[in-house]
């Protein structure tokens, strides 16, 4: 009997196509004002920890906005959530660059401009990842996360050596240009076509009174014992939320160390490129890692080789150096993304997808935001060396945990979902 035909390959797959341009182009915006953002505090005159200030704004805000997006997102449409994020993201980057532009740009506005920012994100990135299963077939969701974790890293190599050139040209122009970035990303999301959604069963919270008020904090806590149900998944966003924080204050540090001693804005982007660039190579090589490596050794190698290579940032220069070392470390990321990331989308309900992924935020989020706090707190204090061995140290203690922990070491491999234009 003939086999019957599989589904089309991802680069004939129109929603997914969309849904990744858009985020492709909104992402770009967003990793140039990365670097944008403390450069701005510093050349006004602010000191490291006031540039730490912006990166913790828009990391707490994502964090804390995250388990209301993820339960916004399994209750309301998701396209609508991720429109109004890219709306809402072009209006207060513009307002930021209409201050800079008048010489009226001081830190309270910054900050309450990049918390905005963060929800935004925060909306967007709940509502994408919710949506995925929905656009591409569970066979090919491995191969999805991982294409999604290279376009994360080709934003890194464009957008921070754009961001550091257009600082270098009018301190506006990062800004002017991830408001024009959102705003191509919302055209774009109008030409997504998604499925319509599956019924709620009425026990479900989607189900019979999920319009009162309560619903939402209900979503929430359903969303909690989920998580504290599955021990494989509870332990990996604990690693994956420790690594983020090391990671994200780390490369803040190595930004100001660059800044302080002299490198041009040209220089500082290249620091976030060659983290990019580190990061497609290794989402170029994912398919085929994540074949030949279960997810237990992939997250071993991604981080006991950053525990290894984190040290040579007390002794190379700052500037493209540095940016080769950060990018070494980042190059086995996108395998252990997409062997975990698979993992958690195949074992979770669709209406619960939200949830998890905003719960996902809130962890990643509040890494990612106490991460450059911390580490500029450091910098004022202890100064560079130091905290790069702080960091190193910090990166030990995750490989150890990762080796140790039974859940990790029992993680369950994906099925081999190698895409074909057709199935067997």
């Amino acid at each position: 009997m003939a086999a019957e035909p599989g589904p089309p390959p991802l680069s004939r797959n129109r929603e997914y196509n969309v849904l990744w341009t858009a985020n492709m182009v909104s992402q770009l915006g967003a990793q140039g004002t990365l670097i944008a953002y403390p450069l701005l505090v510093l050349g006004l005159g602010g000191s490291a920890f006031e540039a730490s200030l912006a990166e913790f704004a828009i990391a707490g805000s994502r964090a804390l906005a995250a388990l209301p997006s993820g339960a916004l997102a399994d209750r309301v449409s998701r396209k609508t959530l991720m429109l109004v994020s890219e709306f809402g993201r072009a209006a207060a980057l513009g307002v930021l660059a209409l201050l800079v532009a008048i010489g009226h740009a001081p830190l309270a506005a910054i900050v309450v401009v990049a918390v905005v920012e963060g929800v935004c994100t925060s909306l967007f990135g709940t509502a994408d990842q919710a949506l995925l299963p929905s656009v591409v077939p569970s066979s090919q969701l491995a191969d999805a996360v991982t294409r999604n974790t290279a376009r994360y890293y080709l934003a890194t190599i464009v957008g921070p050596g754009i961001g550091g050139f257009l600082y270098g040209v009018q301190r506006l122009l990062p800004f002017v240009a991830q408001a024009v970035t959102s705003a191509i990303a919302f055209v774009t999301l109008l030409f997504l076509r998604l499925p319509a959604p599956p019924a709620a069963p009425a026990s479900s919270p989607e189900g019979e009174g999920a319009d009162r008020p309560e619903g939402t904090l209900q979503a929430m806590a359903s969303g909690l014992r989920w998580l504290r149900g599955n021990p494989a998944v509870r332990a990996t966003v604990l690693f994956g939320t420790a690594f983020n924080l090391v990671f994200s204050g780390l490369l803040i540090a190595v930004v100001v160390m660059a800044q302080q001693d002299g490198r041009s804005g040209a220089e500082i982007g290249a620091i976030g490129a060659l983290v990019g660039a580190g990061g497609v190579s290794g989402a170029l090589a994912a398919g085929r890692l994540r074949r030949s490596l279960s997810p237990f050794t992939a997250l071993m190698v991604l981080t006991w080789a950053t525990a290894v290579l984190v040290p040579l940032l007390a002794v190379v220069p700052t500037g493209w150096p540095s940016g080769l070392v950060l990018g070494a470390a980042a190059f086995l990321a996108p395998t252990a993304t997409a062997l975990v990331a698979g993992h958690q989308m195949m074992v979770t309900p669709d209406e619960m997808r939200g949830r998890l992924a905003g719960l996902i935020g809130v962890s990643m989020g509040a890494g990612a935001a106490l991460g450059p706090l911390l580490c500029g707190l450091l910098l004022e204090t202890v100064h560079a060396v130091p905290t790069v061995l702080s960091c190193a140290a910090a990166f030990l203690l995750i490989a150890l945990g990762v080796t140790v922990t039974p859940a990790v070491r029992a993680f369950p491999a994906l099925p081999d979902n190698r895409e074909h234009p057709s199935g067997s």
